[in-house]
């Protein structure tokens, strides 16, 4: 039965596309077969270049996995070098490991179902599970009051200004304003805890989803020359055009100024750049005194000492998984897994030892149990234990 399992595993190596059945099985051999098997496996396929004692070519592990990318279809995407203390065939066996894992693990979870058989493994892996994040939020009134959205009735929950605040079916928040009378403009707060998301229709229409651990305040109805909302954490906007009236959008490091347009907004205190992606229009980023100009495609990224830098054609796609439902890591080192694994989970990361320089690549809904993106990280190599809400990552 081993010999037959491995034959396959080989076969696989060899087939230029992945069907279904074959990503199927093949996490499920990953799931149930130690390393030692997997590592002979491969040796009896590249047991001549792995072994040979007179190989001194540095590049060769990284030729290897191009050529096995190669053979399994999958775009090859250069990867940094993994922890040095790993012997080579260790770090192709890894490899291997994480190419089928991006190349199906997604590819399994984002359908509707879920392969039993996996389901089963998930079920052991974690005894005390965490649910995932959903739609939670605070609103804060002008006068004080709080009123605790994902549990206020649905149909309008309060009045603010020129204002009529409305919670729809589908659980968002909508401004509906009127023709601004005399009364005096409110300034009203959405915050979202750890493990919550909201989103909000503004008073001039543009729409605001806000990610866990985040704030947005803005008033109750635009005036004057400009819309100026401010921000903690992380935020998406597509914000209505209005050439006469700029909207700004100001956080901790960064003030952004648009006229009608779709981007991301990430300023969370413990990352340390506070990144700005434009998917749609443009935009002008300023932070004490650096400044630049962003086109569709652009990132700006903002560190504590002002410094920016803006990178053309970035992933727009992973700048906004969060708000379509996903984590989408993409060379991304374990801190930033963790950190938000943990605001979307509400959990504690702790680290034993020094990190691994490994960077990472995957992706999963962000609407599975705790367990199930355990199950992801295990994949990847990285060892873990899980205590209540407690998770240590193990060096």
């Amino acid at each position: 039965m081993m010999k037959d399992a491995r034959k396959k595993l080989l076969q696989l190596l060899h087939k230029q596309e992945l069907t279904t059945d074959d990503k199927r099985w093949l996490l499920d051999y990953l799931e149930n077969t130690d390393q030692k098997e997997l590592l002979q496996a491969l040796d009896a396929e590249f047991n001549n270049d792995i072994n040979d004692p007179n190989q001194t070519d540095v590049n060769f592990p990284e030729k290897l996995l191009i050529e096995i990318h190669r053979r399994a279809g999958i775009q090859y995407q250069e990867k940094p070098k993994v922890v040095l203390m790993w012997v080579r065939r260790l770090a192709v066996a890894a490899s291997v490991i994480g190419i089928f894992l991006a190349a199906s693990f997604w590819f399994l979870k984002s359908k509707e179902g879920v392969i039993q058989k996996q389901s089963v493994a998930v079920a052991r892996v974690a005894k005390n599970d965490v649910a995932p994040g959903g739609n939670k939020a605070v609103l804060t009134l002008g006068n004080g009051k709080t009123i605790v959205l994902d549990s206020a009735r649905n149909g309008v929950i309060a009045s603010q200004g020129s204002s009529s605040i409305v919670k729809t079916n589908n659980g968002e928040l909508v401004y509906n304003a009127t023709p601004q009378n005399k009364q005096e403009v409110a300034f009203n707060t959405i915050s979202t805890p750890r493990g919550g998301s909201y989103q909000v229709v503004l008073p001039d229409g543009s729409q605001a989803w806000l990610n866990a651990a985040s704030s947005i305040r803005f008033p109750t109805s635009f005036t004057g020359k400009e819309r100026q909302v401010e921000i903690t954490g992380e935020a998406y906007f597509e914000v209505t055009k209005n050439k006469a009236m700029p909207f700004i959008v100001k956080s901790a490091r960064t003030e952004i100024t648009v006229l009608g347009t779709h981007f991301n907004v990430n300023d969370y205190a413990d990352e340390a750049y506070a990144k700005t992606t434009l998917l749609e229009g443009a935009v002008r980023i300023s932070g004490k005194h650096a400044t630049g100009t962003l086109k569709p495609g652009d990132q700006a990224s903002l560190n504590e000492n002002d410094e920016m830098k803006i990178t053309a054609n970035v992933n727009t796609e992973e700048a906004v998984a969060w708000k379509n439902g996903v984590f989408e890591f993409n060379r991304a080192d374990i801190s930033i897994m963790m950190r938000q694994i943990a605001r979307w989970y509400d959990i504690n990361i702790i680290y034993t030892g020094k990190t691994a320089d490994a960077l990472y690549k995957g992706k999963i809904s962000r609407n599975v149990n705790l367990s199930e993106v355990l199950t992801m990280i295990k994949y990847m190599g990285i060892n873990y234990t899980l205590n209540g809400k407690n998770l240590t990552i193990k060096d």
